[in-house]
């Protein structure tokens, strides 16, 4: 017999692994005990080299599906004679720290036990397991135990605490435990956030979405507001007081069948819906649903925000309620963080909920829904956030500590720890006053959390951001150095990062709405070669006015004009005419601006969608972001084969000749569909072609596809399948997602480089 000290890290805590590792251990006969501790799992074990052998190896064969095991480290230990195999309580010291569980949708154990009439935790909407429920979102301080944790109010009661204490139980240490004698429950506010008098609140809920009411409801990360998905004045009201023209609505929807009836799922679509992290999918609309939902929905769209009930909350409203589909979109004002506070919550959506469905257990890290669209059996994410953060993503190297604070579009931060970093969540947009608090908030948590203080900070170039403002302080106040990357280059870099490639030299395409460059113009369709610090910028889309700057990217009546101008000269076809003269008064002064190029120079693929979008008339403004170019590449004929022109220069890829060619279309009246598949064709070849030259030029044979123009499914799959075919290997963002929520990833990594060299 033989003694050794197993260190297993990762997601170990707060998923049932000491347990598991109990069990495991009972059947290979060996002796010993397990514990928590900061760093994550600790195992002191006696036994023979074989069994010991066998023991490790069902461990990282069997681990519970919620855990991640990062490592497992083996040392001999000292011979201490035990006669037994136990669980000890956690210890609190002081070094590494663990990683932390995400939030995990309701398992399939606990559902059973939620609708079973004869089990005491029936229709309970906190019921929970080693397995599922709120981890990320209740943790205040680690390690993971219930006292540093929002639920550390709510004392157990006799049942709960023989569960929580049984070895056996799948609710061992399950620090949400609880039943409706000893946890958290809800109640139901009316629109001035005054209690009702009703003591069922979920079913007087329910009655009222069926009235066609909208409720906010208190889940795991954030306020939802829900509504009836069939109802075409409810939808209505929501887009007026939510302030949301066309934006369209995530759906709730009871059940993968459900879901079948009304989209295209596919088995990789159906495998991460219905996956503990239960992330928003972009599904494609069926040309003859089973079950017809209104199309102002989503409106000039060809796929819906879907998502199954992760909480037990969700099962219950759309259990009890009879509806099969139910809006749930973010509790929030337009432009500021999710609600997650009761008090929060009455305050700042009043006038938009007609009833406040809210319980007493607080929300500690609020996070939105995540989302993301299926590409090559993988989910292609667009928003990170509730189910994946904050796990871990391992870096290609390890160096001291760099926060990196992303860009001000969907705002996220990056802290690195030895070769992993943490993410946070989907922080919003930093437009405003309370943006800036969560973000602050947040990064106070995780500080705490990972016990680090940064060695540096890493920002984008734009100097008047406010996460550029927000590295200035920081560097300041913590006096450590402060280091500025090129907004596509940093997105370039989160490819490199997240595929744990070499340190060698890539092609990088990044294409997105914009990005700050010293130079004084706006980038946005981008060719460089990447290599360790440095990038060059190899080829770029032909630059245009963007005449009235970021008015421009909401009007995308003005980058219509901007190409019309750039591919004709004065001689305007009769189309642009029409378009130039809606602008009135202004018309002259605006064409004059644009022939004379007086305005900012962008070569953003971004606005060269919005400019195609508006040349059809399928959109000419983004009350969202990229909703001109969601609604031109929805009608895209998929079988069509032809393409438009985009000419290659050494250092230019010119759409010119591919506006031209689309006018002369409208012309002679080929349908919008067609045209729209014509033109993301030929961008495809256009990218291909540009890549292939740069490739051959440079000996490269790897590309690298990133920015948020590759959130576009079609595009992505023309230029992937394209490049492949030349022989080239195409790389793209798959678990941060292609826009600006993966720029910190980018700048942490050109931070870990930089230092590297030091």
């Amino acid at each position: 017999m033989n003694a050794w000290k197993i260190r297993i890290k990762g997601i170990v805590q707060g998923v049932g692994f000491r347990p598991f590792v109990y069990r495991i251990a009972v059947r290979h006969g060996v002796m010993g005990n397990v514990l928590n501790d900061t760093e994550g799992v600790l195992i002191h074990a006696e036994a023979d080299e074989k069994s010991m052998s066998t023991f490790i190896e069902a461990i990282r064969r069997e681990a519970p599906a919620p855990s991640d095991i990062v490592q497992i480290d083996v040392e001999s230990a000292e011979y201490r004679g035990a006669t037994v195999f136990e669980i000890v309580p956690s210890e609190h010291r002081e070094g590494e720290v663990t990683a932390i569980s995400p939030d995990l949708a309701t398992c399939p154990d606990c559902l059973r036990e939620l609708f079973n009439p004869n089990n005491r935790r029936y229709c309970y909407p906190f019921i929970n397991c080693t397995h599922c429920g709120p981890r990320y979102s209740i943790i205040e301080e680690l390690p993971y135990d219930r006292p540093g944790t929002s639920m550390a109010p709510f004392v157990m009661c006799e049942k709960c605490t023989t569960e929580y204490g049984d070895v056996l139980d799948r609710r061992f240490h399950a620090q949400p435990n609880a039943c409706e004698i000893c946890g958290p429950c809800y109640e139901l506010l009316d629109s001035a956030g005054e209690p009702l008098d009703c003591i069922e609140s979920l079913i007087v809920a329910c009655e009222m979405l069926r009235e066609g009411k909208i409720i906010a409801v208190k889940g795991i990360g954030g306020f939802h507001l829900i509504a009836d998905a069939s109802n075409i004045e409810t939808i209505a009201e929501l887009r007026v007081r939510k302030q949301r023209p066309q934006k369209p609505f995530a759906l709730m929807v009871r059940d993968i069948e459900t879901a079948r009836r009304i989209c295209s799922v596919s088995e990789s679509e159906a495998r991460e819906l219905l996956s503990p992290a239960a992330p928003i999918v972009l599904l494609k609309k069926l040309d003859r649903p089973e079950f017809i939902l209104p199309d102002e929905l989503a409106s000039g769209l060809d796929r819906l925000g879907i998502f199954l009930p992760y909480a037990p909350v969700h099962h219950l409203l759309l259990n009890i309620s009879g509806i099969p589909a139910l809006i749930a979109t973010s509790g929030n004002k337009r432009d500021e963080p999710i609600a997650c506070h009761n008090d929060e919550v009455v305050r700042d959506l009043a006038g938009i909920a007609d009833a406040f469905l809210v319980h007493d257990r607080e929300i500690v890290g609020r996070t939105d829904d995540s989302v993301g669209f299926e590409f090559e059996g993988e989910i292609v994410l667009t928003r990170r956030s509730r189910g994946y953060v904050p796990h871990p993503i391992k870096m290609p190297i390890a160096r001291p500590p760099i926060l990196s604070v992303g860009a001000d579009l969907k705002g996220t931060f990056a802290l690195t720890r030895g070769d992993e970093v943490y993410l946070s969540p989907y922080l919003g947009d930093l437009t405003g006053e309370k943006s800036i608090e969560l973000f602050e908030e947040v990064l106070d948590r995780y500080l705490k959390w990972l016990k680090i203080r940064p060695d540096a900070v890493v920002c984008d170039l734009h100097p008047d951001y406010a996460s550029t403002v927000l590295a200035e302080r920081f560097a300041t106040e913590w006096d450590i150095p402060l280091h500025r990357v090129q907004h596509h280059f940093a997105h370039a870099l989160s490819v490199i990062a997240e595929h744990k490639l070499s340190d060698d030299s890539y092609i990088a395409v990044a294409f997105d709405g914009h990005g700050y460059d010293p130079d004084g113009t706006i980038w946005g369709g981008e060719f460089l070669l990447v290599d360790g610090t440095n990038f060059e910028r190899t080829a770029h889309l032909a630059q245009v006015p963007q005449p009235g700057g970021d008015i421009a990217a909401k009007d995308a009546r003005r980058m219509a004009l901007s190409w019309a101008f750039e591919a004709f000269g004065k001689n305007l076809p009769n189309l642009a005419e029409k378009i130039l003269r809606t602008f009135g008064e202004s018309a002259d002064a605006l064409s004059k601006i644009v022939e004379k190029r007086r305005s900012p120079l962008t070569s953003s693929a971004g606005r060269l969608f919005d400019a195609v979008a508006c040349i059809l008339g399928v959109c000419c403004e983004n009350t969202f972001e990229g909703e001109c170019p969601q609604k031109l590449t929805a009608i895209a004929d998929r079988g069509e084969v032809g393409e438009y022109h985009f000419a290659i220069g050494d250092d230019i890829l010119d759409p010119s000749p591919a506006i031209r060619e689309i006018f002369a279309d409208i012309e002679r009246g080929l349908p919008p569909k067609k045209i729209s598949a014509r033109f993301h064709n030929g961008l495809a070849r256009g990218i291909v072609c540009m890549s292939k030259k740069i490739a051959q030029e440079k000996e490269i044979d790897t590309i690298l596809l990133t920015g948020g123009v590759f959130q576009n499914p079609l595009l992505l799959k023309l230029v992937v399948d394209g490049l492949r075919e030349t022989g080239l290997k195409p790389y793209w963002n798959r678990t941060v997602p292609p826009g600006d929520s993966g720029v910190a990833l980018g700048q942490a990594l050109y931070g870990l480089r930089l230092h590297s060299n030091r």
